[in-house]
């Protein structure tokens, strides 16, 4: 028979602590079931509405409900979250009671300020909070909510509250426990697996307490030798020894940690180098407790240094060899051209020589198409001879030496133009916009891509009326850039890169002066310094070519 309380008293609250600790769900071990079995017989046996266990999260900032049981329906569920910054007093009083037992909550000044978010929405009178303790702080806490009349807990009703408090905290400690130890398990089974040595030893630095299997291998410890029978220096030559005394030793006695390189079974036929990362590992107190050291063997990556190292000098006494080749094939072919140059230029002045005399002393007396013949004769072997000296040009310009040096722009400007004064005098109009600079530069490179640029546009706006030729010149990020505008004929842009290849003539359609070697040669002069030239240009709507000095930035 009850009480005239009609609350449950000291003998069945005693019982149902036997029963959760008897329990099928305590028994399991799972953290999920063993919580909702101490919130379903606390609600039960306390006859309140609702219990939760809450759990501090956040930096013990939050309070996260992780359980709940509902009397009404008999529910289990997560339930909502309160935060620290909106209940402070709340929270202060769970840190320092073993019960927070509020009779009258919407008045207790530990729990008035969850009236109106907590209580009153969900018609709470009465709260019976026991702390969660773990380890000399308080985790959470075992929430008994009353609804209706407010309610005077009695002693046995904080006591068991406690109790509650006491179970919920064994449960997250066997929670924590298997946590920590499938945590070790799996850190076992990682270092059980590593192709690297792990070891530990004595805070002396010397006797092996721990080695996994590949640290075995690289020692030469078969699987069941005694390893407490071993000292690190065992495996150790005269200066590895050394270097573990005076470096190794100190440094992780003062900074906790050492890495480096160091040799293993040194000065014996079974040497190894390794790679070693060696920690110092102290217990709660700040004592040294062990080391613990990780080696890799370097011994395939040695033989890939060396290996590295002698591909190394194979390549550099190949590209010492190669550019021996490349030095005397370029003298070779410097004199195989003017070598051919020569010997060409040498006929090449008889038929222009016996052609002229043919023309002085029989004109008269030939007919009209053999005097138009000779004059053929003397237009190819002009061509022939300007031809051999564009080769020659473009091949001095291969092989020639860069010499960089400062130059003023408006200054080499005048320069090229100057060399122009009696074509330009010829009824060609020259507009120059040049922006003031110096550059490092080839300035005989630069010259020769002007001098070529401009030489292109006299010849081709001829037939411009008048022709009319505009020189500009501009900083450009990073450098420098030219451009030279004509009039002229201009060119499809289906062949604005064939334009720069050597010997390439564009089909206008009718004969035009020039070998096809001055663009190509000033290409080549752009690339060598750095630089890039490209046209652009419409029929009939004359041409822009451009060069663009990268890195001779003005200064």
């Amino acid at each position: 028979m009850r009480r005239f309380t009609d609350y449950a008293g000291l003998h069945d609250y005693n019982r149902a602590i036997r029963d959760i600790a008897s329990s099928a769900d305590w028994q399991s071990g799972q953290l999920a079931r063993q919580l909702g079995r101490v919130v379903a017989v606390a609600a039960y046996s306390m006859e309140v509405g609702r219990v939760g266990v809450w759990r501090l999260q956040a930096g013990r900032q939050v309070l996260d409900c992780v359980c709940q049981f509902d009397s009404r329906y008999g529910l289990v569920e997560p339930g909502p979250s309160l935060n620290a910054s909106r209940y402070p007093a709340y929270f202060a009083a769970l840190a320092n009671n073993r019960a927070l037992a509020a009779s009258d909550a919407l008045r207790d000044p530990m729990t008035s300020e969850l009236a109106d978010p907590y209580l009153k929405p969900m018609q709470i009178a009465s709260l019976l909070d026991a702390p969660i303790w773990l380890d000399g702080e308080v985790v959470g806490v075992v929430c008994h909510e009353h609804s209706g009349e407010p309610r005077v807990w009695r002693d046995e009703d904080i006591a068991f509250a406690g109790s509650m408090g006491d179970f919920a905290a064994m449960a997250l400690s066997q929670d924590r426990y298997q946590q920590v130890e499938a945590a070790r398990e799996r850190l076992a089974r990682i270092i059980e697996a590593t192709p690297d040595m792990v070891a530990t030893m004595a805070p002396d630095g010397g006797q092996l307490i721990q080695l996994n299997p590949a640290g075995r291998k690289l020692l030469g410890l078969s699987g069941q030798a005694d390893i407490s029978r071993y000292r690190s220096r065992d495996f150790l030559g005269e200066q590895t020894t050394y270097l573990l005394e005076t470096e190794i030793l100190p440094a992780l006695h003062k900074g906790g940690r050492w890495t480096g390189e160091a040799m293993l079974r040194e000065g014996t036929a079974h040497a190894l180098p390794v790679s070693v990362v060696a920690l110092a590992h102290c217990d709660a107190q700040g004592q040294l407790e062990y080391f613990s050291v990780t080696l890799h063997d370097l011994t395939s990556q040695m033989a890939n240094l060396r290996e590295i190292e002698a591909l190394n000098s194979q390549l550099e006494a190949r590209v010492r060899a190669r550019t021996q080749e490349l030095e005397y094939a370029n003298r070779n072919l410097e004199s195989f051209a003017y070598s051919v140059s020569h010997d060409l230029k040498a006929p090449l002045r008889g038929i222009e020589g016996y052609s002229r005399l043919l023309a002085s002393e029989y004109r008269t007396s030939l007919p009209q198409e053999a005097r138009e013949y000779i004059d053929l004769i003397a237009l190819a072997s002009q061509r022939m001879d300007q031809m051999i000296e564009d080769i020659l040009a473009y091949s001095r310009m291969q092989m020639r030496e860069l010499k960089p040096m400062r130059t003023d722009v408006k200054q080499l400007v005048r320069q090229v133009v100057s060399e122009f004064e009696p074509q330009l005098r010829d009824g060609v109009e020259l507009e120059q916009d040049i922006e003031a600079g110096m550059l490092e530069c080839d300035r005989d490179g630069l010259i020769q891509i002007l001098r070529n640029f401009l030489s292109n546009a006299i010849k081709f706006s001829r037939g411009g009326t008048p022709p009319h030729i505009r020189i500009e010149g501009r900083c450009h990020a990073p450098g420098y850039r030219f451009s030279v505008h004509d009039n002229g004929v201009g060119f499809d842009m289906c062949y604005c890169d064939r334009i720069f290849e050597i010997f390439h003539r564009l089909p206008n359609g009718k004969e035009q002066e020039g070998t096809g070697i001055g663009l190509a040669l000033a290409a080549r002069a752009a690339e060598r310094m750095g630089g890039r030239v490209w046209a652009e240009s419409a029929p009939g709507q004359g041409a822009t070519f451009f060069f663009e000095l990268n890195g001779g930035a003005p200064t």
